[in-house]
C-alpha cells in the first residue's frame, strides 16, 4: 500500500534549543553577538628545527668554500707570475711621482755600465746651504750621470722651493721615467727661479739600467743653479 505524502507545511517541527557557556537560551532568530560566545583557539603544534639537516648544509658550504679557494688562487697567482719579468716600485718624495721599473732579459745600452757617478749630499732637498756649482763636475759637452749615496739617487720629479739642494734655483725633471731595462726616454729639466717653475730648461736623456737610472746631463747655464737629486 503506497504512503501517502503529505504537504510540505504539514510536516511537524521540532524545535532546537541552544544555549551559550553561562546557559542562556539562544533565541531561534540568533539575535545574540557572536562575541558572547566562547571560542577557544586549538593550541599550536611546537615547531622543531631540523638541527641534523643545517648541520650538514653548513659543513656542505664549508667544503666547497674550502675547495673553491685551494683551486682559484693558486691559478691566479701562476697566471701573474713571468719568468722573466720582475716589477719594483721606487718611492719618491713628490707626491705624484711613482716610478716603475720592469726587468727583463735584454742587453743594455753602453751608458749602462759606462758613466760618471756623482755621490753629494748637498743635492737632497733638505739642504738650505749654498754648495759648490755643477760646472765644475758638468760641462756644454753632455754625459751620462749616475746619481748615488744617501742625497738620493734619482733627479727630483717635482718642482723643488727655490734655495734648497744648494742652489738658488733647484733643477728638476720633467718627463716620463723608461720602463722597460734599456729603454731611453727624453725629457727637459727645468729650474725653478723667481716663482717660475721651469725659468731656465735644458733637455735631457733618461736611460733604465735595470735597476738605476743614468742621465744626460749638460752643465747648467749659471752657477746658482744645480741639479736636485732625491
Amino acid at each position: 500500500m503506497a504512503s501517502k505524502i503529505q504537504p510540505y507545511g504539514q510536516y511537524p517541527r521540532y524545535p532546537v534549543n541552544a544555549s551559550s557557556s553561562s546557559n542562556e537560551k539562544i533565541s531561534d532568530n540568533y539575535t545574540r553577538r557572536l562575541s558572547e560566545i566562547n571560542l577557544v583557539p586549538s593550541s599550536p603544534k611546537s615547531k622543531t628545527f631540523p638541527w641534523p639537516t643545517i648541520f650538514w648544509i653548513g659543513l656542505g658550504i664549508l667544503i666547497f668554500l674550502a675547495l673553491v679557494s685551494a683551486i682559484v688562487i693558486p691559478i691566479v697567482v701562476l697566471s701573474n707570475k713571468s719568468d722573466t719579468v720582475i716589477t719594483t716600485t721606487i718611492s719618491t718624495i713628490c707626491p705624484t711621482t711613482s716610478i716603475t721599473t720592469t726587468v727583463t732579459a735584454s742587453s743594455l745600452p753602453a751608458q749602462c755600465s759606462s758613466y760618471t757617478t756623482i755621490t753629494d749630499d748637498t743635492r737632497s732637498p733638505d739642504n738650505l746651504v749654498l754648495s759648490t756649482c755643477d760646472d765644475t763636475i758638468l760641462s756644454t759637452t753632455p754625459i751620462w750621470v749616475r746619481f748615488t749615496g744617501s742625497g738620493g739617487t734619482l733627479l727630483a720629479s717635482c718642482p723643488i722651493d727655490e734655495g734648497r739642494c744648494g742652489a738658488d734655483a733647484p733643477g728638476w725633471y720633467s718627463g716620463i721615467y723608461p720602463s722597460l731595462a734599456g729603454a731611453v726616454t727624453s725629457g727637459y729639466v727645468c729650474f725653478n727661479y723667481n716663482s717660475d717653475l721651469c725659468y731656465w730648461t735644458i733637455s735631457t736623456l733618461v736611460t733604465n739600467c735595470n735597476g738605476f737610472y743614468v742621465y744626460y746631463l749638460y752643465a747648467p747655464p749659471a752657477c746658482t743653479l744645480r741639479y736636485c737629486t732625491i
